[in-house]
């Protein structure tokens, strides 16, 4: 896996850091503004239960002043004086609508009950008996009394006749109003919240719709009951509440709670549309840190870019490839001294060029005055010989023979110097056929003295009809044939040309048993005037070969060599096409 480019880097760090600043900013105002919420809420709880207490107090005081006014009526004193049950069931009846309670009660000092009366029917005497003992053994003057799936909260005052040392108690009367749901609407509209009115795990009254009340029943059931007043958020039906309580009276029979119910329909869509603004806030920053950070990288790496280009330029051999220093100082500076750098290995270069050349061309005058030297020395002696032919009497055919051998052998050498320094490629493609291109190579070096008689086998197993210039393809196997013959034992040399073709090209190999290529060469065999264990070589051989099957867009390599023979591997375009492929490296520039 390829490392990342430094623009990627730095976008990547640069949105990663820029995000978790961005999130980390909006999350801190999200969780100020719902604190602040929070904080609003729990104030308009407590605010609505202030509110509630209040209304309680005010309430629970005129409702006591109302008995207590019933208690001091000289009328109903009078009644009570009777102390015959019937009559004071039918004379308590004017006071009781005087009173305008839902539940009136007068009874004996010892807690019988001589008039009752009620607007709902559901509170028999006998549960108001023992709701009244209770509430006297107590000492109570208000009490919360429940029968019937009803509640009534009820206030009991003295019935006494005579001065307050030597009263005489005539009774009790007790005044009751029943808590329902316009009870819970009336308080529900002073505190500004939802109402429930609750005894233990039952729900007397409230101001919820009929699907929270059952949810909020459901909850009181399982675990409301017992919460000590806490406020928490709670959802009911499809309403979210937050949700606190007051402990209206203790029991028994059990206990009496007021749960106030603060909408926090209004709170959540806020901070839902603070939410959707928060992501949109978000998304925008980070895409306009995005685009700004593109134009901004770009800056900063773009001078580094332009100096990576001129790097693989310089590793391409390309030191002519300009950069411009430019961006931040230390870049600018990094561009420069890559620029003085390239400078310094062009002069470098050429003065190595330079020296090579000298150094090749001083190679190739030794090599070629030597082998000059001795044609023209033959040449010379035989044009003496053939001069004193018939004073000697030799045979001047053989002596033209030998001073054209010498003649053609000049003639070659120098061609193959043309053929190294010629930078282009110098072929003619025709139709040709590769069988009798190897086959006539073949027969060329068979046909010198020395060679006369080696095992040469050619090994066809394919058509080999193409278009190549067979002239300098068979110079090209001459000498690879040549050198396998000379790096072989006289009489002992086995020599194998096997060729394949296929529809795009050929394949040809050349293979002997000599001795294989000596380890020093190995690396250099094609270069020109590079030579071993040949008395007469003059190195040009194989780079020669080297020459014509790159003309001919192919390629030649060592494929094996060692101690029981070397294989050359030929391989070139089975069409060639008379095109320029490339300048061909030569130290005989």
């Amino acid at each position: 896996m390829s490392p990342l480019r430094l623009r990627t880097q730095l976008s990547i760090a640069t949105l990663v850091i820029i995000s978790a600043l961005a999130g980390g900013l909006l999350f801190i105002v999200r969780h100020s503004v719902r604190s602040e919420i929070d904080k609003q809420v729990h104030e308009s709880t407590g605010a609505s239960i202030r509110a509630f207490e209040s209304v309680q107090r005010q309430r629970e005081l005129q409702l006591s002043r109302t008995a207590a006014m019933l208690a001091e009526l000289p009328t109903l004193k009078a009644l009570m004086t009777t102390e015959h049950a019937p009559t004071i069931q039918n004379g308590s009846e004017p006071f009781w609508k005087l009173a305008g309670s839902d539940l009136f009660l007068l009874a004996s000092t010892d807690g019988r009950i001589l008039g009752f009366h009620v607007t709902q029917p559901g509170f028999e005497p006998s549960t108001a008996v023992h709701d009244l003992n209770r509430s006297l053994d107590a000492g109570e003057d208000s009490a919360w009394w429940y029968a019937g799936g009803r509640l009534y909260w009820v206030f009991i005052r003295s019935i006494s006749a005579g001065p307050d040392v030597n009263a005489k108690q005539l009774g009790v009367v007790a005044v009751g109003y029943r808590v329902n749901s316009q009870v819970a609407e009336q308080l529900a509209m002073v505190a500004g919240s939802q109402i429930v009115l609750a005894t233990g795990p039952n729900v007397i009254a409230s101001t919820l719709s009929p699907a929270e009340e059952v949810s909020f029943q459901t909850w009181l059931s399982h675990d409301g009951a017992n919460e000590e007043g806490n406020s928490r958020e709670m959802a009911f039906g499809t309403g979210q509440y937050q949700v606190a309580s007051v402990l209206i009276r203790g029991g028994p029979p059990a206990p009496v709670r007021c749960y106030v119910l603060v909408s926090l329909k209004q709170p959540t869509r806020f901070i839902e549309q603070i939410n959707r603004t928060i992501f949109v806030l978000m998304v925008s920053v980070i895409v306009f840190a995005a685009l700004l950070l593109g134009f901004v990288s770009r800056t900063i790496t773009r001078p580094l870019d332009n100096l990576v280009s001129g790097v693989r330029a310089l590793a391409a051999g390309d030191y002519a490839y300009s950069i411009t220093p430019r961006g931040s100082s230390e870049v600018a500076e990094l561009g420069e001294a890559f620029a003085k750098m390239r400078g310094d290995l062009l002069a470098s270069q050429q003065r190595r060029i330079a020296t090579e050349r000298i150094v090749a061309v001083g190679r190739a005058a030794s090599s070629i005055s030597h082998d000059l030297r001795h044609y023209l020395a033959a040449l010379v002696a035989n044009a003496e010989f053939l001069y004193e032919a018939d004073k000697l009497k030799l045979d001047r055919d053989e002596i033209y023979g030998e001073i054209q051998a010498a003649s053609n052998q000049m003639i070659d050498l120098l061609d193959s110097l043309r053929d190294l320094a010629r930078e282009t490629a110098d072929i003619s493609p025709v139709p040709a056929d590769l069988d009798q291109t190897l086959r006539r190579a073949r027969e060329a070096v068979l046909a010198t003295p020395d060679l006369r008689g080696r095992g040469i086998s050619i090994d066809i197993s394919s058509d080999t009809e193409g278009v190549f210039d067979p002239r300098k393809i068979e110079r090209a196997f001459f000498n690879l044939i040549l050198n396998a013959c000379e790096a072989t034992a006289p009489w002992q040399g086995e020599i194998r040309v096997e060729a394949v073709s296929n529809a795009e090209s050929f394949e040809v190999r050349v293979s002997d048993n000599g001795a294989g290529i000596p380890e020093s060469i190995r690396t250099t065999l094609f270069d020109p005037f590079v030579s071993s264990g040949k008395p007469n070589g003059t190195g040009m051989g194989l780079a020669i070969v080297s020459k014509i099957i790159h003309d001919h867009m192919g390629s030649v390599s060592v494929e094996r060599t060692g101690e029981t023979g070397t294989t050359f591997l030929v391989r070139f375009p089975r069409s060639v096409r008379v095109v320029n492929p490339g300048p061909v490296p030569s130290v005989l520039q």
